[in-house]
Parts: structure tokens; sequence; C-alpha cells
């Protein structure tokens, strides 16, 4: 007996003892960061277009299509302006203190986003944990990138269904990163054609609101860079599975077959996940699907495992909160990586089971009073 409460306590007290530690070992890496080789690389890009957008400079550099293609991604902007427009008033501080600004702003939305997951407290101190322990929330840290932001917005999707701030958060991730069009495409599958309606409104709008800054034109440009860009598929520090099949050495038919086994894999996780699955599994397989669907990811686009690894530990799959980990294993191995975390959500078990299996004392989500009150009232004697 006595045995059987200590293992009790300890399952309670485990995923906060992962808090803990997640959170210990992201402040080190915080203080680690700040001026290391790396620190900041990817915004500096932002904030020197942000600060010519301030300037009334054009917002994509002149040859910026020929530099990408050349291999020269130092500086480069690739980004829809609205991301540049965005950070404007970041430009009132120095570049340094920007860049800071920008650093420990991420770290609290990394927090917020997690303790904003729809599934029980201790599945959320348990989420936290591991993000403070996975490369791709400390490379992408380091580097000062927008994925801790697709994962913040993918989170107010998610929790947020059905309601207008999960069609903006769709019509955001779209501009920031294009592939999350599986998200509309599952609303389409589950006929939640109002959502996609407004998610569609939101990208228009927030482009409209672009345009008294940047002026149309900016927008044609951003396309025509777009357009010339040569094949991204072979850009630095892409994982995607057919470059990392091209990589190994293998004939590039193998390379163009393994691309569309992403998109195969992806686009038929979200169909089925939709057609066949209870709308939260369908969710998190969208949000993530975009990882194995486009051509290219780099390493930290792996930050949104942390849905994935939520959902399934909310449903007492433990094991799913391994999957931001293994983000730490060489780089051919996370295209791999990436297919697990879009498929693991198909294996979650159903709500129901959840239900059941979580103490009425626990909040089981932000959405299910209800359900876990009709399943105790259907289990009451």
């Amino acid at each position: 007996m006595r045995t059987s409460t200590l293992l009790v306590a300890a399952r309670r007290v485990a995923p906060y003892l992962l808090c803990a530690i997640g959170l210990l070992v992201l402040v080190a890496g915080a203080v680690a960061f700040i001026g290391s080789p790396g620190y900041g690389y990817d915004y500096a890009a932002y904030d020197a277009a942000a600060r010519r957008i301030a300037s009334g400079q054009p917002l994509y550099l002149p040859g910026t299509a020929e530099a990408y293609n050349a291999g020269r991604y130092a500086g480069l902007y690739l980004y829809a302006p609205p991301t540049a427009v965005l950070l404007v008033p970041l430009t009132l501080l120095s570049p340094e203190a920007a860049t800071l600004a920008w650093f420990l702003g991420r770290i609290v939305v990394l927090v917020l986003a997690c303790l904003a997951l729809p599934v029980r407290r201790e599945v959320r101190a348990a989420v936290l944990g591991v993000a403070g322990l996975s490369m791709p929330v400390l490379f992408d840290l380091n580097l000062g990138n927008l994925s801790i932001v697709v994962f913040a917005l993918s989170v107010v999707a998610w929790r947020s269904r059905g309601r207008w701030p999960a069609s903006v958060a769709a019509g955001a991730l779209l501009l920031v990163r294009y592939p999350s069009v599986t998200v509309l495409l599952s609303w389409v599958l589950r006929r939640r054609l109002r959502d996609v309606g407004v998610a569609v409104a939101a990208t228009l709008v927030i482009s409209a609101a672009t345009l008294p800054i940047v002026g149309l034109g900016t927008w044609a440009e951003y396309v025509t860079v777009l357009r010339s860009l040569g094949n991204i598929t072979t850009g630095e520090h892409n994982v995607a599975l057919g470059t990392i099949a091209a990589s190994l050495g293998l004939p590039t038919a193998v390379s163009t077959l393994a691309n569309l086994s992403g998109v195969v894999v992806g686009l038929g996780a979200v169909a089925l996940s939709a057609l066949r699955s209870d709308e939260d599994v369908g969710d998190v397989v969208a949000l993530t699907a975009p990882l194995i669907v486009a051509p290219f990811f780099h390493p930290h686009y792996l930050v949104i495992l942390l849905l994935p690894a939520a959902l399934l530990a909310a449903r007492g799959r433990w094991w799913g909160l391994a999957l931001p980990l293994l983000a730490w294993l060489p780089d051919p191995f996370l295209p791999l990586v990436a297919v697990a975390g879009v498929v693991a959500p198909l294996f979650a078990g159903k709500q129901a089971e959840a239900l059941a299996a979580a103490p009425p004392s626990s909040s089981v989500t932000a959405r299910q009073p209800e359900a876990w009150a009709s399943t105790v009232r259907k289990r009451a004697p």
C-alpha cells in the first residue's frame, strides 16, 4: 500500500519536477546565448527590414533572390511585409537593445503559450519543462527566428477552436509560413467553412493594413522575390526528407520521391484526422503537418512538436513528450522525427478515454468541463 502511494505521489510530482528542470535549463541557456555566436542571426534581418520601413526605404534589398540563390543568406528578409511592419516599434531601440527585447519577449511568449495549452495543468507543466530542454526551442531562441511565435499562434488556433481568434491565428500563420494552409484544408474537410472564411478575411485584412505603410508595390516585389528563388530544397540547414536523401548521396529520383512521400503522408494524415478523429487530433495534425508537406524545414521548426507532445500526454501517452527531445538527434534523423510528430496524434486515443482516466479534481481541458461532468454522471451508480 505504501509503495503504491509513493508511486502515485511520484507521478503527480514528476511533471512539475520536469517543469522546474526545463526552466532552469532555459534560464541558463538564455544567459549563455546573449552575445554568443549566432545570437540574433535571423532577427538581424528582421530588424534591418523594419528599419528600412521606418526610414522610407524599400523593404526588400536589391538582389535578394540572387544572394539567396548564391547561398549568401545573412541579412536576407524573405517574409511577407506584415512581419517587418509589426516589428517597426522595436526600431525605437538600438539594434542591440531590440535584439535583446525580441529574445526576452519570445521567452515570455513561449511560457504563456505552454500555459495556454488546452490540456490538464500537469501536462502543461511537463510540456513547458520539455520545451526548455528541447533543441528546437533553444536553437530558435538563439537565432531570433519566428518558430516560437508560430507555436504560440498554433496554440491560439487550437485552444480557440470555432471562435474568431482561431481564424485570425490561422490567417497570421499563413502570412508567416504559407504551408500552414493545411489548417484550412482540415477545416474544409470538417465543414468548418465559416472559420475558413474568417481566416481568409483575416489574412486579407492584415495584408491590407500594411498598404498605407509599404504600398502595393512592396507586395508585388515580395511575389517577384519568391518567384525568383532557385531550388529552395537545397538551402542551408534544410532537413526535409528530399534534401537529406540528396545529402546522403541518393539519386535525384529518390530525393524527389522522398519529398512527394512527405506531401502524401502529411496531407493523408490531415485528411484522416479531419474525417475520422476528434477535433483536437484534427487540429494538432493540421498544425503540425506543414513540417513534412513543405519541401523544406529548418531544425528550429520542430518547436511545433510541443503540440503533439501535449495532446499525447493529455491522453495518457506520456511517451509523446519525447517527440521534441528527439530533435537532438543528428540532422539525417530529423525528417523521421517530423513524420513521427505528424502521425503520432492519430494514435492518441479517444477523448472519452482521457476523460475517464483523469481524476475529478484535475482540469481536463479548457473546453471540457461539461464533458467531464457527463462522464461522471454516466459512471455513477
